[in-house]
């Protein structure tokens, strides 16, 4: 392949193309087989890490990001064995990326449906404090750009102990009309957490020429496959012969497998598919708007000049 850095106009177009939209080659996906292996960001040690291809970068407490999807439903992952934070390659016994049932892949479910899994009891998991818990533990799957470099799309696995900042802050940005993949959100961290524990920062706005982009993104096969929706081999379904039922990515291990603070506090779980209820409805907060830094506008404008 001594012509393989030559690479003519046409071809480098094309290929810009399909690294923008996530798509593979039909064709070398038949004969390489990648199976679950989707870029993700690890928060392993209270540290940002983007993981591919077995290759992890260490990005710092920080990272900046464009949610651009997110399953709809709450998922579960369900350990058997006790957190140990120096254990690596940990598998999860049962999961639902559905939060209705176990996945196909699983081999042995704890419970048909997700509803009747005594794991998915409040109560079936007691933490030192006294509190309630659930053996099997929510989490939120979201995609998200690096707003330092939007061509590539991460999976991002939110532990139960993040939902409710998730929550509060798309509720706050609602309260201005900002929709999430509008924002430059900043991924930080708890400092008064004893376990990484995400929180989350408007940092700034997606820049007017990363519009299309994003927008493209935000219905694609990519982003369903990075939210656990789509399997990674039925990307290509279209030039494919049918499949049986695809098996979805195994939940990353880091991020569902903690050891949650005593301090923690657990609501009563609703339904995966209901969204939470304020029972009081609050005053919308004075605006204050946020505004990225002169640094970053520059590097957001410059990744999308034409």
């Amino acid at each position: 392949m001594s012509n393989v850095t030559t690479v003519p106009a046409h071809i480098a177009a094309r290929i810009a193309a399909r690294q923008q939209s996530g798509t593979k080659s039909a064709i070398a996906s038949a004969i390489v087989k990648e199976g679950s292996n989707i870029p993700r960001i690890s928060i392993r040690a209270g540290r940002y890490r983007l993981v591919e291809d077995g290759v992890e970068t260490t990005v710092g407490v920080n990272l900046d990001t464009i949610i651009v999807g997110a399953n709809p439903h709450v998922s579960k992952v369900f350990y058997g064995k006790v957190f140990d934070a120096a254990a690596t390659d940990v598998r999860p016994d049962c999961w639902s990326n559905d939060g209705l049932k176990p996945d196909v892949s699983v081999d042995k479910p704890v419970s048909d449906a997700c509803g009747t899994c005594p794991h998915n009891e409040l109560g079936s998991k007691i933490l030192p404090s006294g509190q309630k818990s659930k053996m099997c533990a929510d989490q939120r799957h979201l995609a998200v750009v690096p707003a330092a470099d939007p061509t590539k799309v991460y999976s991002l696995t939110v532990p139960v102990s993040g939902m409710k900042a998730l929550r509060e802050y798309f509720k706050e940005l609602g309260n201005y009309g900002i929709d999430p993949e509008m924002a430059v959100t900043e991924l930080g961290f708890d400092d008064a957490a004893s376990y990484p524990k995400i929180t989350f920062k408007q940092k700034g706005f997606v820049p007017e020429k990363a519009e299309a982009r994003i927008d493209a993104l935000l219905n694609s096969d990519v982003v369903k496959v990075a939210t656990r929706q789509l399997a990674p081999n039925q990307v290509s379904a279209a030039l494919a012969a049918p499949q049986k039922v695809a098996k979805l990515a195994v939940p990353a291990v880091d991020e569902a497998y903690e050891d949650e603070s005593p301090t923690t506090s657990h609501a009563v779980p609703q339904a995966p598919t209901e969204p939470p209820v304020a029972k009081v409805a609050k005053e919308k907060p004075a605006v204050s708007p946020v505004k990225a830094s002169e640094e970053l506008t520059a590097k957001l404008d410059s990744l999308f000049d034409e």
